[in-house]
């Protein structure tokens, strides 16, 4: 008489714990901190003309590493030009303000920037720096790379610092994000 009640919950039960249980553990995050950076700096230096410099600035990032409140701009990258690419990065938020590019240069086996340029933005990234990571690496860092434009355009260039502490195999996946933030990009 409860035969059938009691089988509906078993049932039940066995369900849930097999959809709860099971998971895609491709991207386990790793449990290290992840860098505190208030502001980041993309330095371009054209090959062909180093007096044309152009310097991104993007500041008072959030702890979450994103949404920052302010921007600078120096000028805009040529069309059709080679460019020698450099990240700075810095926390302000300590006294005396830390220079987390230094960190992550130290910390490259367990870093990684990865630049997308929006759609109809006629810039390419090329990462240049490679860790000591051993084989199958080493794999790319990031802070610096080489930029080539082509024609005119505007867009958004995505720049995320993922981190990947024990993890690191050359992808964007997996780790966590110690930045995720957007530079608007005129090529002119």
């Amino acid at each position: 008489m409860f035969t059938q009640p009691i089988i509906s919950l078993l049932s039940l039960l066995a369900l849930a714990t097999l959809l709860f249980s099971c998971g895609d553990e491709k991207n386990v995050d790793p449990t290290e901190d992840n860098e505190r950076i208030t502001t980041i700096s993309l330095q371009f230096i054209n090959k062909a003309d180093p007096k044309d410099a152009v310097v991104l600035t993007l500041d008072n990032i959030g702890a979450d590493g994103t949404q920052p409140t302010s921007s600078s701009t120096s000028g805009s990258l040529k069309p059709y030009a080679a460019y020698s690419m450099a990240v700075v990065l810095g926390d302000r938020s300590k006294n005396p303000a830390e220079d987390v590019t230094a960190k992550i240069k130290a910390e490259a086996n367990e870093h990684l920037f990865v630049y997308t340029p929006s759609s109809g933005l006629n810039l390419g990234i090329t990462l240049s720096d490679l860790d000591t990571n051993p084989a199958p690496g080493p794999y790319p860092v990031g802070l610096t790379a080489n930029a080539s434009t082509g024609p005119p355009s505007t867009g958004k260039l995505n720049v995320v610092l993922r981190h990947q502490p024990g993890t690191k195999n050359g992808k964007a996946t997996p780790g966590t994000s110690d930045l995720d933030v957007n530079f608007d990009v005129v090529v002119r």
